[in-house]
């Protein structure tokens, strides 16, 4: 059975998704460094995982230099702890896990270049023959992953799998990343079009100080239709996503090509927000 992992960096739905059926929780911040929960955050957040017999992953985003230092003091004190994954969108982050034992490394989406995020409008806005858009579309919905050297090195550095968009055109590329043993969880309902290191949700809203920023991002979202891509696309925090719906026959077609997990953020966009909500969905998508 396919698992459904629900993800949260808002410790008052971290409670909700502990209470639900899903077996896997992931803690933390994807996108912000901002957001980055403090050492005695993540230590609670991994004790309630555990006591309710559930598996831990630990999400940090790309990180700027001066946020380094709290994100090594986190991954000492998991590793301290038991057992955990990590998920790494810096390769900062990568290199601080070196000799920490109990850590599990898995590529975040920062990590993962994927064309297909970005609007395919703006690649065949010119006229093109019907071979030379197939060309460009086998390129545009690989990632990063589909060559076998890169995913050596990631494999040389401790990685055991990787995270990729909920991108219907791309899924058959990934057929080559599980041939070659490098396993993907796949996220539902947003993919990230463009992310900023400053958050523009913080800015609109007058937040002054980014360090003790009240967290808009976990409550709000702003819609930013696209008229001349014809695409809806939506500002969370300091990231602009797409908006995808997972559908059962095709997380059936993800499960036959061998991916055994899919990621749940809790968040706006998803709508997602309550223990029925979690179970509810997991009831629609689960294979």
């Amino acid at each position: 059975m396919m698992k459904i992992t629900v993800q949260t960096g808002n410790p008052s739905l971290l409670k909700e998704a502990l209470a639900s059926d899903t077996q896997s929780i992931r803690f933390g911040s994807e996108f912000c460094m901002y957001a980055l929960p403090s050492g005695d955050g993540v230590e609670k957040a991994y004790n309630l995982t555990r006591d309710a017999g559930k598996e831990f992953t630990y999400v940090t985003p790309r990180l700027a230099e001066g946020a380094m230092d709290s994100i090594k003091e986190h991954l000492v004190l998991l590793d301290d702890l038991g057992e955990a994954t990590v998920v790494a969108n810096d390769l900062g982050t990568i290199h601080a896990m070196r000799g920490l034992s109990a850590l599990k490394l898995k590529l975040g989406r920062q990590l993962v270049y994927t064309p297909s995020r970005c609007p395919w409008n703006q690649i065949t806005e010119h006229t093109v023959n019907i071979f030379t858009k197939r060309k460009v579309s086998q390129i545009f919905y690989q990632t990063a992953l589909n060559y076998v050297p890169t995913i050596e090195f990631y494999k040389g550095l401790g990685a055991v799998g990787a995270d990729v968009d909920w991108i219907p055109d791309l899924f058959p590329n990934l057929n080559f990343l599980i041939k070659n043993k490098f396993p993907v969880s796949v996220h539902m309902h947003s993919i990230p079009v463009a992310i900023t290191r400053k958050c523009h949700m913080a800015r609109f809203l007058g937040e002054e100080d980014l360090d003790r920023c009240s967290r808009p991002c976990y409550t709000k979202a702003y819609s930013m239709d696209n008229e001349f891509l014809g695409i809806d696309m939506v500002l969370e925090g300091n990231t602009v996503y797409k908006v995808t719906e997972p559908d059962r026959k095709t997380a059936q077609q993800l499960a036959n090509r061998g991916v055994s997990e899919l990621v749940l953020t809790m968040s706006p966009i998803s709508g997602v927000r309550s223990k029925e909500q979690i179970e509810s969905l997991i009831q629609r998508i689960q294979v």
